[in-house]
């Protein structure tokens, strides 16, 4: 029998903003911690989790506290009160603001985090750099409900060895539209009204992103490998720069309170910087769009850390959250993608059925997933990065 567990608040250590909630206004239609004591461990209840006739193996030993390692904002925190209280495992939440920083962090050997939830090529990155544990997919019934192309044959990990789907998105634009006259439709106007609004213009602190609008806009593959490629996409960029305010990460704030008023970044942060402005009495006034020459779609994943030191709480947990309500409470609460389509009988409809969550067809075919690139083309690209953010 479970020992009495009262549970304790979510706790959430360090904030760095990449992606927020999410909220579109107007939507264009182109559209270690300190490593961690081994916690004391229970022999879990028999749960049948909401919706689901598939119950959490009763055997496994359910250990009394998880880490989780996350992008910030990023987790129903109604969802992380149910596990916990019926687990009886408190949840501590640390942020990381870039799937590199997420990288460096574990290398370096940041121990104590369980869970953490890189972007797909990062997946395979630390995967291939034996970072991640395998899972074991007897411990997470619920991933029976993912849905194609996110069951199984996914390029970064084909047979589910290290992740399972936690939910997918783009990359664009956003912009206040209370001070910006323009609608963008495409990169180009982003590169032909720069001067108009120079200075209030904010690129995202990362790499795959940045290069890859510039790629996209100039009809190259968003991962593109050739010299000749990055390149130009260095020197369209450096035409871009001066106008920049600059590379940041944490730009919700600064769009929210109009120190910025454009930005390239994810689309969930869009709705991030609405909350603060209703929040401070001001319009909900960010717009995003997927430009209409095509962008990044990524995919973001639960994955279990190879030093996790409470491993059968993480797998317990990403089994909770792929329940198909939970899944859509996930959704309706980060108004980020889905990958089960049982889960979309649960979402908001408004959601469901918004073009920037969920781009239609001929919008999806114009958006690349990042990958990993081979050695010397990823050096060439980060002496590009280097060469414009020092230029």
């Amino acid at each position: 029998m479970a020992e009495k567990f009262s549970p304790q608040p979510f706790v959430i250590r360090k904030r760095v903003t990449r992606r927020g909630f999410f909220y579109i206004a107007g939507v264009s239609s182109a559209a270690a911690f300190l490593a961690a004591c081994g916690g004391q461990t229970t022999t879990a209840p028999t749960i049948v989790p909401v919706g689901s006739a598939t119950a959490m193996p009763a055997a496994a030993p359910i250990e009394k506290e998880m880490f989780l390692y996350n992008w910030s904002g990023y987790v129903n925190p109604e969802n992380v009160a149910a596990f916990s209280k019926e687990f009886g495992v408190q949840v501590t939440e640390d942020n990381y603001g870039s799937n590199e920083d997420l990288l460096a962090k574990v290398e370096a050997g940041g121990s104590g985090y369980d869970i953490v939830a890189p972007t797909g090529y990062m997946v395979k990155i630390m995967g291939e750099k034996d970072l991640l544990l395998p899972l074991d997919l007897s411990k997470i019934p619920n991933a029976k409900y993912m849905s194609p192309p996110f069951d199984k044959g996914r390029p970064h990990d084909p047979d589910n060895k290290w992740s399972l789907t936690k939910d997918w998105g783009t990359f664009g634009i956003m912009w206040n539209s209370e001070k910006v006259t323009d609608n963008f439709v495409s990169w180009d106007d982003l590169w032909r009204l720069a001067p108009k609004y120079s200075g209030k213009i904010i690129a995202v602190d990362s790499s795959p992103e940045v290069f890859g609008a510039a790629l996209k806009y100039l009809g190259y593959s968003y991962n593109a490998t050739d010299p000749k490629e990055i390149d130009a996409a260095l020197k369209k960029l450096m035409e871009l720069k001066p106008h920049l305010r600059s590379f940041d990460s944490t730009y919700i704030a600064k769009m929210a309170s109009e120190e910025a008023w454009i930005t390239l970044g994810w689309n969930g942060d869009a709705f991030a910087a609405n909350a603060q402005r209703k929040d401070a009495g001001k319009a909900e006034s960010i717009q995003y769009v997927i430009p209409s020459e095509g962008s990044e779609i990524w995919e973001d994943d639960w994955c279990i850390l190879k030093s996790a030191p409470h491993p059968n709480a993480a797998h317990a947990f990403i089994n909770f959250v792929l329940e198909p309500k939970r899944q859509a409470a996930e959704t309706n609460f980060t108004y980020y993608a889905s990958g089960q389509d049982e889960a979309k009988k649960y979402i908001n409809p408004d959601i469901l059925n918004n073009p920037a969550i969920y781009p239609p067809g001929e919008v999806i075919a114009k958006l690349e997933a990042a990958t990993d690139l081979p050695k010397a083309a990823q050096e060439y690209r980060d002496e590009a990065w280097t060469k414009l953010k020092s230029a």
